[in-house]
């Protein structure tokens, strides 16, 4: 999977969001707020190509959380990015 590109981390009132940049992205609508875990998540997707396997080691490396716990998440959030459009498989 990649994350498709046009979109940008920002923080506004201590809160992050995942912005949509760019003319093709103009709909804010799909503003994300993302959590502390999420964040750690999407750093890792920007950086290229990403599995489940991937995210999950990311969680499991920084969090004290089971595996499943971690898998989880990561399908929840790898499938929320799917339905906005952030990410290709």
């Amino acid at each position: 999977m990649q994350v498709r590109s046009g979109f940008k981390l920002n923080t506004v009132c201590g809160e992050t969001f995942l912005v949509p940049m760019g003319e093709t992205n103009i709909d804010f609508s799909k503003l994300i707020v993302l959590n502390e875990s999420s964040q750690l998540l999407w750093k890792r997707m920007a950086e290229g190509e990403f599995t489940t396997e991937d995210l999950v080691q990311v969680l499991l490396d920084e969090y004290e959380v089971d595996e499943a716990t971690a898998r989880k998440d990561v399908e929840k959030l790898i499938e929320q990015f799917k339905k906005e459009g952030v990410i290709n498989v």
